[in-house]
């Protein structure tokens, strides 16, 4: 097995043009070992950091195409590219926006813009942030991070 050195890689023909990598590229871990892992797989899909409070704005993104205010503690994001199926996976962080932090809990899960439940998509993720008294409550920074396969 041979090892390349170097600082920048640049595809044939140069001029930024874009690397690809396979789905079965090979990991080597950080002792050494030779893995299976797909990188394809294991990259993160989509993500966003959003405001839900005043402007219910996107902060930061990436393949998150719009935010929809759906009511108090309540918002979904519409991915810029869809998921290729409902089996994906989604992991959300919040931060307390009052002096006693007494937010409980965030549910996940799919609602339309009215509030509604609906099924799993593979376009849309919702949250639904509720404070300790279990009423909705506007967040100032929610986040989120979907893993899966693209359409």
């Amino acid at each position: 097995m041979s090892t390349v050195l170097a600082n920048t890689i640049t595809a044939v023909g140069g001029g930024g043009s874009t690397i690809k990598v396979n789905n079965d590229a090979t990991f080597i871990s950080d002792d050494g070992a030779v893995t299976d892992s797909n990188l394809v797989q294991g990259v993160c899909k989509a993500w966003a950091c959003n405001e839900q409070i005043g402007t219910n704005s996107v902060l930061d993104s990436y393949n998150q195409a719009s935010i929809t205010d759906i009511g108090n503690g309540q918002h979904s994001g519409t991915r810029t590219n869809n998921m290729s199926s409902i089996n994906w996976t989604v992991g959300f962080l919040t931060t307390a926006d009052n002096a006693s932090n007494d937010f409980s809990m965030v549910h996940m899960g799919m609602r339309t813009n009215s509030g509604s439940l609906i099924d799993k998509s593979t376009s849309v993720v919702s949250a639904y942030a509720k404070n300790s008294s279990h009423s909705g409550t506007d967040l100032s920074n929610v986040g989120y991070q979907i893993f899966g396969d693209l359409a």
